[in-house]
Formats: structure tokens, sequence, C-alpha cells
């Protein structure tokens, strides 16, 4: 597993997952790819809505928060790479891992069930579907939910 990509939604639960990425990559002595999507004209931004006049500010919220993981992973003593996409984000993820030889993706999960699952749907069940390398789903823990 020398490169290992990590999609992140900036949630304490995909932090859960950067924490198992990171210590794969220091058994291996990996390279560490962390990946935002951001999807076009949905969600939530932390101050509100977004609308694409805010674009500007999304770019900059995401590159801080994607620099701060980077900091994460370089400061346990691994090289990494950071990116912002655009797009679905699972899909994007998967392009990703592809584009880039991925060993493995790693994907936080949010455990949703019922009737939020099959509103929401799930990121990380769409990149274990679509994947063309293995994928390490890392279950929220209850202190991070």
């Amino acid at each position: 597993m020398k490169r290992i990509l990590i999609a992140t939604d900036f949630s304490d639960g995909s932090d859960e997952a950067l924490a198992q990425a990171i210590e794969l990559g220091k058994q291996t002595d990996g390279l560490l790819d962390i990946v935002y999507v951001r999807e076009l004209g949905v969600g939530e931004f932390p101050f509100g809505p977004l609308y694409p006049e805010d674009t500007s500010g999304v770019i900059a919220y995401a590159d801080l928060e994607l620099a701060r993981r980077r900091d994460r992973v370089t400061g346990a003593g691994l090289q990494c790479h950071y990116r912002c996409l655009e797009g679905s984000p699972a899909e994007e993820v998967v392009r990703r891992a592809e584009e880039t030889n991925a060993d493995l993706i790693v994907v936080g999960t949010h455990g949703r069930r019922g009737l939020a699952h099959a509103m929401l749907g799930s990121v990380a069940e769409r990149v274990v579907q679509h994947a063309t390398c293995p994928v390490l789903t890392v279950p929220v823990s209850k202190k991070a939910a």
C-alpha cells in the first residue's frame, strides 16, 4: 500500500479515517493523497447555504482545511498531496484513485440507516461499488458522532 487516497468532508468521522490512513501509511512508508470534493450548488458551508457567489470563500476554506490535514500527515513523517475537486464526491474519489494509481482508498462512514440513508445515500457505499482498488471504510466512533 504505497499510495493511499483519503476522502474527506472535514467531519470528525473523516478525520478518524485520516488517522487510520496515517497508521497504514507509517507501516508501508506510503504517500497519502487527501481529496475533498465540492459539490457544485449543493450542501452547507459552515456559515450557511452555498451560493455561486460564495465560491472564493468555499475554496479558501477547503484549502485551509486540506492544509491542516496535510500538516497532520507530514507531522507523522509521511509524504502527502492534497487536492480540492468539484463534482459528485463518489465519482471524483474513484476517478482520482484511478488517475493516481492508488493502492487503497480510505473513507469514513457516517453510519446512517433507514430513511436518512435512503434520502442521503452513502458516498462510501458508492465508492466501494465503483472503485477499482480496495476500499477501507472507517465507521464514525460514538465520540465523533
